[in-house]
């Protein structure tokens, strides 16, 4: 089995001089993306800037991320603090029908959450892939996640939305003076979040079933035309797409060939890395094909057993192993058993352990090269400091994984990366973040 470790030791833990390379190529496709040239980094624009801290009222955040919808009422103080009023979320009944079988009841639902009397700028988190031409116009360019909803594909989802509330307005009266101000991607409402009461946070990343960063460039770095940005004119927020960054392919393991060969999405090869969707599969692969080798886990694939099964062995039980400190690992033992492994030797398991250990940690170094790359592009001396905003289950949840992913910055950077760019973890960013957005957009209406 110490065979087999070393291997394993080997593929998931990239050279320094090809995390080096990853940096350098990383970059290219910033710039790249930023000019409008193809790149596997889109860098699409938000047409906003970062908040300035000052903005102050009551605003709406509506989350569109899959059947689940949340509506949150925030309350922004002007001197960066931020109190959740009001939350409420609700599961759509059907995911196809007709434009407004969607955005009618949900426009009912956020009249449910609003007082009477009042007016209400709303941002609204979209997680479908938009084509976003204005800080509050976005059209659809395809439904994910198996929605299939009618007249939508194609057209501004901020204008559906406004078109419905405008609807139920005559018999919900709390949506009289609602006014769709933003249309926000998750990962820039992080990022206004963090900025929000940090004014040196000018990075935002989400690192959980998916991931992706945003970024605040200034506009000096955009080769191409862009029309003002609403806020500060001298900077525009970046959704970076980066989780399609293609450049990884360098360091590909056999392991990530395979489940990209078999995963129903195309590209995102960095996403595939690093994100909770995949690390449970990818272990799983490793597993599986050390046993095939008769390289141990002979009896690790039985009929009962999730091993068997294309993503039956997921990150949250990763994060179980993480916790287990025993001598001989008897709870993850326990686990295998609740899994469908009947059986399962103590070096088994310590192997099993360190394969887990070896492909999280791959993940927190891929996070902390996308840091690096990305803020050394606006940055190149590093002369600011640099605040990283992060949301997401798999940073927030699986152990150490935030000082994993600091050392690696400090590997990347050097000592300097302690004090000039730190890791700070915002909860429900992307949600508070939308409605930060909708205040910064309200006022350049205004």
């Amino acid at each position: 089995m110490n065979d087999s470790l070393k291997t394993i030791e080997d593929l998931f833990t990239p050279s320094t001089e090809s995390v080096a390379g990853l940096i350098e190529e990383f970059q290219n496709e910033i710039r790249r993306g930023l000019n409008e040239d193809n790149s596997s980094i889109a860098m699409h624009p938000s047409y906003v800037s970062r908040p300035t801290g000052r903005e102050a009222g009551e605003f709406v955040a509506l989350d569109l991320g899959g059947s689940n919808v949340r509506a949150t009422v925030v309350e922004l103080a002007g001197d960066g603090m931020v109190r959740v009023r009001r939350h409420a979320a609700f599961r759509l009944s059907r995911i196809d029908g007709e434009a407004a079988d969607l955005f009618d009841p949900i426009a009912e639902f956020i009249g449910g959450v609003l007082e009477e009397g009042r007016s209400y700028d709303l941002g609204f988190t979209f997680a479908f892939p938009t084509d976003q031409a204005a800080v509050n116009q976005g059209r659809l360019t395809k439904w994910t996640k198996e929605f299939a909803f009618r007249g939508v594909e194609g057209n501004d989802v901020a204008a559906l939305l406004t078109q419905s509330i405008a609807r139920k307005a005559e018999t919900v009266t709390a949506l009289q003076s609602v006014s769709v101000t933003a249309l926000a991607n998750d990962t820039v409402g992080v990022l206004a979040t963090g900025a929000y009461s940090d004014a040196r946070c000018d990075l935002g990343l989400i690192v959980g079933t998916g991931t992706n960063m945003a970024v605040a460039v200034d506009r000096r770095l955009v080769g191409r035309s862009l029309p003002p940005t609403v806020g500060n004119p001298d900077e525009m927020l970046f959704n970076m797409e980066c989780g399609n960054f293609d450049g990884v392919r360098s360091i590909q393991t056999p392991y990530d060939r395979t489940l990209d060969t078999e995963s129903d999405s195309e590209g995102q090869l960095l996403e595939k890395m690093v994100s909770g969707r995949y690390l449970g599969e990818i272990v799983r692969l490793v597993v599986t094909g050390l046993g095939s080798d008769g390289n141990g886990f002979s009896d690790w694939s039985g009929p009962n057993s999730v091993f068997r099964l294309p993503y039956g062995f997921t990150t949250e039980h990763l994060s179980d192993i993480a916790y287990d400190e025993s001598d001989e690992l008897a709870g993850t033992g326990m686990l295998l058993k609740r899994l469908g492994v009947g059986t399962s030797e103590p070096d088994e398991r310590r192997l099993f352990k360190k394969i887990c250990q070896l492909v999280a940690g791959r993940s927190a170094r891929m996070v902390a090269m996308s840091i690096a790359a990305t803020t050394t592009y606006i940055d190149p001396r590093l002369e600011s400091q640099h605040v990283i905003a992060v949301d997401g289950s798999l940073f927030r949840g699986y152990p150490g994984y935030q000082l994993e992913a600091q050392a690696g910055l400090q590997e990347m950077l050097g000592n300097s990366s302690i004090e000039q760019a730190q890791v700070s973890y915002v909860r429900d960013g992307s949600g508070i973040g939308a409605a930060i957005i909708a205040a910064v957009a309200g006022a350049g209406f205004s």
